[in-house]
């Protein structure tokens, strides 16, 4: 089917992008935000991990071989006849409470699924090449598809030529809208001295749109269809963590020990330092803590600490050596914690060794926990807070 096939294997960039990905059941597809669908696989009405799963590995395979979508499909519809996911299904709509006729898969729902995110993954590997070479190629030029009829707001862009860095491509970074086939193409100084030079950044008209799932509304770009405005290769720190994050909390629900044992590994590697010096604010998963959650009302176990944070301890004061952010679980599991009130929040304190670590622990405004500040203190400083405040919960 034309416009359903890649003649080139894709490069690293798009299979990584893909790879790092987790899984994130939805029932709808305006569930899930477009900065979700750039770390998580999501079909709507796929809520089952053995049909997500199928599908995310199918469009992966697809991804890697270049293997166009007639061959694809053919091969996937009996696996998902097998697993009971095709044709119309009643189905118990979780937000509603009341049984709906679910479409699952079809041959038009594949071709949606082939698309979307073979072309998303495609958009993101340009990004980060882009990022790689914008020294040599300093310029994308918006460019139209393949298509017959293009749309107005969409063939307005054409030729539009600006820096990689400009923020019009935060939003108009193809694809910008269901089978949209337009593309942006790297360039030249030269190329687009001889195509006119750069163009003045366009005016990115905003209209309101209301998700009709959740009543929120937003103000998405004049043009873009809602849920492909945005970048999916932009913040790819964030989105990296997030992938991570993700597939930690979707292992956490059948053991403890794997999340755990990923965090412990990724702070004794070197990652955390790199993404302390990023320009980019992330916040990296540092412990593991179900008891800890449940006593909160979290809304997830893992506690996150940000790449200010790091920078401020393991810089140039390095006031804490990098691996030792791996004793942050154990003091969360086996320090002594005490509330200090107000905005100071809660603080653990636990002796490994002679030596007395604290880690000061908040709750943010919409449910998630993250570390604060994580310091080297003494014993009369832990003696002293015990005695004003006593040990919380106490």
């Amino acid at each position: 089917m034309a416009g359903f096939k890649f003649d080139t294997k894709p490069s690293p960039e798009v299979t990584g992008f893909l790879d790092k990905k987790g899984l994130k059941p939805s029932f709808h597809w305006t569930e899930v935000s477009p900065r979700e669908h750039a770390f998580g696989f999501t079909v709507a009405k796929a809520t089952k991990l053995d049909v997500l799963t199928t599908l995310f590995e199918e469009v992966k395979r697809a991804e890697r071989g270049g293997i166009p979508f007639d061959a694809w499909a053919k091969d996937l519809q009996p696996r998902l006849e097998k697993l009971g996911w095709w044709g119309k299904v009643d189905m118990l709509d979780p937000k509603t409470g009341k049984m709906v006729k679910a479409q699952f898969g079809s041959p038009r729902r594949l071709k949606t699924i082939y698309w979307a995110n073979t072309r998303s993954a495609r958009a993101a590997g340009l990004w980060e090449r882009a990022q790689r070479t914008k020294a040599a190629l300093p310029y994308f030029v918006y460019s139209l598809g393949p298509s017959q009829k293009h749309r107005p707001d969409h063939q307005a862009q054409a030729g539009v030529t600006l820096p990689i860095d400009d923020p019009f491509w935060d939003v108009w970074f193809t694809p910008n809208g269901w089978r949209c086939k337009c593309w942006v193409r790297q360039i030249s100084k030269v190329e687009a001295d001889r195509n006119g030079g750069v163009s003045d950044p366009p005016e990115i008209e905003l209209k309101e749109w209301t998700n009709p799932r959740t009543g929120e509304t937003l103000k998405i770009p004049e043009g873009i269809d809602p849920g492909w405005q945005g970048n999916p290769g932009k913040n790819r720190a964030r989105t990296q963590i997030d992938n991570l994050n993700l597939k930690m909390e979707n292992a956490g629900k059948h053991s403890d020990a794997l999340p755990r044992q990923v965090i412990d590994e990724l702070w004794r590697s070197k990652a955390p330092q790199s993404y302390s010096k990023m320009n980019e604010r992330v916040h990296l998963p540092v412990a593991y803590v179900p008891g800890l959650a449940s006593r909160l009302d979290a809304k997830t176990p893992l506690v996150a600490v940000s790449s200010d944070t790091i920078a401020t301890k393991v810089g140039k004061h390095r006031s804490i050596e990098p691996d030792k952010f791996t004793l942050v679980q154990q003091v969360l599991e086996d320090g002594v914690p005490i509330e200090r009130g107000g905005s100071q929040g809660l603080s653990f304190w636990l002796s490994e060794k002679d030596k007395m670590y604290v880690v000061a622990l908040k709750k943010s405004k919409d449910g998630f926990m993250y570390v604060s500040t994580f310091f080297q203190s003494d014993h009369r400083r832990f003696q002293k807070a015990f005695e004003q405040y006593g040990e919380w919960g106490g």
